[in-house]
Formats: C-alpha cells, sequence, structure tokens
C-alpha cells in the first residue's frame, strides 16, 4: 500500500473521531471544539498531503482514485451533519444546509454513474468549481468551529458556489451525453 492511501486511510479514521468530538462540544467544554477544529485541520491538510505525495512520488493508483474523494465527501458532509445537530456552536449550521450539500453530491455521483454506464467511460474531470467548493466547505467548518464572526456570510457564500458547481457538472455531464448519442 502506498504512503499517498495510507495518509488517505487516515483521514478516515479521523472523521468518526471529529464526529465525537463535535457532538461532545458544549459551552462548557470548549476543549471539545478546540479538539475538532484540530482533527479537521490535520484532515484538510492530510488531503492535500496525499494529493502532493501521490503525484511526486507517482503514487496515483485505482485504491487511491476511489478513496480519496469518497474521504473528502465523507469528511465534509459528515462535518455538516453533525455541526447542524450541535446547536452549541456560536453560529450553527442551518438544518437545510447539509440536505443540499449531501444531495449536490449524491446527484453528482449518481450522474456520473449513470453516464459511466450507459453512456462510456466519464469524462468529466475536476472542475474550478467543484475545487472552489471544497474549498468553501472547509473554510466553513472551520470558521463555525473557531466561531468566526462572520460564519453565516460565509455558509450564504459556499451554498451559493456550490449550487453554481453542481449546475456546472449538470452541464458537463449533459455535454458528454449528447456527444455520445451524436456518435
Amino acid at each position: 500500500m502506498t504512503l499517498a492511501n495510507r495518509i488517505t486511510i487516515v483521514r478516515l479514521v479521523l472523521i468518526p473521531v471529529f464526529a465525537v468530538l463535535v457532538m461532545s462540544y458544549t459551552r462548557e467544554e470548549q476543549w471539545y471544539r478546540i479538539a475538532a477544529l484540530v482533527t479537521f485541520a490535520v484532515a484538510a491538510a492530510s488531503d492535500a498531503l496525499d494529493g502532493f505525495v501521490a503525484r511526486a512520488y507517482n503514487q496515483k493508483t485505482k485504491l487511491g482514485a476511489v478513496l480519496d474523494p469518497l474521504a473528502d465527501k465523507l469528511m465534509v458532509n459528515i462535518a455538516f451533519v453533525f455541526l447542524a445537530v450541535n446547536h452549541q456552536f456560536l453560529t450553527p449550521i442551518p438544518a437545510w444546509f447539509p440536505v443540499i450539500i449531501l444531495s449536490r453530491d449524491v446527484i453528482i455521483v449518481l450522474g456520473s454513474y449513470l453516464i459511466n454506464e450507459f453512456f462510456g467511460p466519464v469524462r468529466v474531470r475536476p472542475r474550478m468549481t467543484g475545487k472552489l467548493t471544497t474549498v468553501l466547505q472547509m473554510a466553513t467548518i472551520i470558521a463555525v468551529l473557531l466561531e468566526w464572526r462572520f460564519t453565516y456570510e460565509l455558509i450564504v457564500a459556499t451554498l451559493v458556489i456550490a449550487v453554481i458547481s453542481f449546475f456546472d457538472y449538470l452541464y458537463v455531464g449533459i455535454r458528454q451525453i449528447g456527444n455520445e448519442d451524436s456518435m
């Protein structure tokens, strides 16, 4: 198993740790919030690190191609769900927010699967809007944990970019289907 895949597995292991810390947080026990912040920061840094290691040391694998995006989606979506459930945070995540973010991800993954099954290999590559969505999602989670003053505005910005990203991926997917139909 490559170093890049091991780093990704560490990120997967950090997800339940993060969830327990977030659920345990109360205003009286601030250390849970700080521990959750550190755990999330380590997981976010490991995302960048495993990608760097895979590219720099030629450690790209089929397992890594599946595990890395899975770990990213699980970390972000589970973070939003648990942050929305715990109302102890200064700016809690609204209950509707993880529903929208998770629905977006499920539809994109389902669409990719359907294109792959019925129209050949998916040719949708990571998009700039998707990368920006991920950065804003992680920033939003960190802002909630830091109890940053402008967290709600960041939540709104994240939502807007996530919706734009969804339509960007939808457009690219429909274009691929259209190109297959004309062949």
